[in-house]
């Protein structure tokens, strides 16, 4: 193994933390916290389980709109000079799927607002979007909430597999026209394949832009956080 092998963010733990129904519940400790949020077919428990490399860390449902609870789960990923960085995973509820009642819907609405808006252990938020779907008014919604605390949101497209390269370039290049940023600032993931979810030399992944994110000062280098 070459040392530039070696030196790539990788995850080297992970667990099920907790699920809480209201960010009153969630843990009070100053761990860095990621919000993965997207609509509820989007595949957010397939993407964490081959993020982290387990199976059955996250439970994926038959049916989509069923996860009502804020599920946190935590990481512990080791990087360049052994840098070990420690963060939570906050699974949000799905969101915009016909099969969850609107009254169901309107109940986690604002656990979810509340928690992306008063939650201090917020350092930023991964937005997943099917290569397949438009961008529309829920995602908008996300991206506004984590504007107006200044926080960064990874956009993230997921099932790239389900795409030819091409197809698959088209996307990237439409979605970033519609927010205004660089094709090379969308990530562009496949749970099946594994690609865009570590930290591939000279294109970067989910891994090494999960690591920037939460960096802070109380997690120096060679530290558990």
């Amino acid at each position: 193994m070459g040392k530039r092998e070696r030196e790539h963010w990788r995850v080297v733990e992970s667990r099920f933390e907790m699920s809480a129904p209201d960010v009153e519940q969630a843990p009070t400790d100053s761990l860095p916290e990621i919000a993965v949020a997207g609509r509820s077919n989007v595949g957010k428990s397939t993407l964490l389980n081959a993020f982290s490399g387990r199976t059955g860390l996250a439970r994926v449902s038959r049916t989509p709109g069923r996860t009502r609870l804020l599920n946190m789960f935590q990481i512990r990923m080791m990087g360049p000079d052994r840098e070990s960085l420690r963060f939570r995973w906050v699974d949000l509820p799905g969101y915009g799927f016909a099969a969850a009642a609107k009254n169901i819907r309107k109940g986690f609405g604002p656990m979810v607002e509340g928690y992306l808006q008063r939650r201090p252990a917020l350092r930023g938020m991964v937005l997943l979007v099917d290569v397949r779907r438009e961008f529309r008014d829920g995602e908008f919604g996300m991206l506004h909430l984590m504007a107006t605390r200044e926080l960064p949101t990874l956009i993230c497209v997921t099932k790239c597999d389900k795409l030819g390269a091409a197809k698959r370039g088209t996307v990237a290049r439409k979605l970033a026209d519609t927010l205004d940023v660089d094709p090379r600032d969308i990530l562009m993931t496949s749970s099946l394949s594994g690609e865009g979810l570590g930290d591939a030399p000279g294109t970067g992944g989910l891994a090494r832009d999960l690591s920037g994110m939460v960096r802070t000062d109380a997690q120096s280098p060679g530290t558990d956080g």
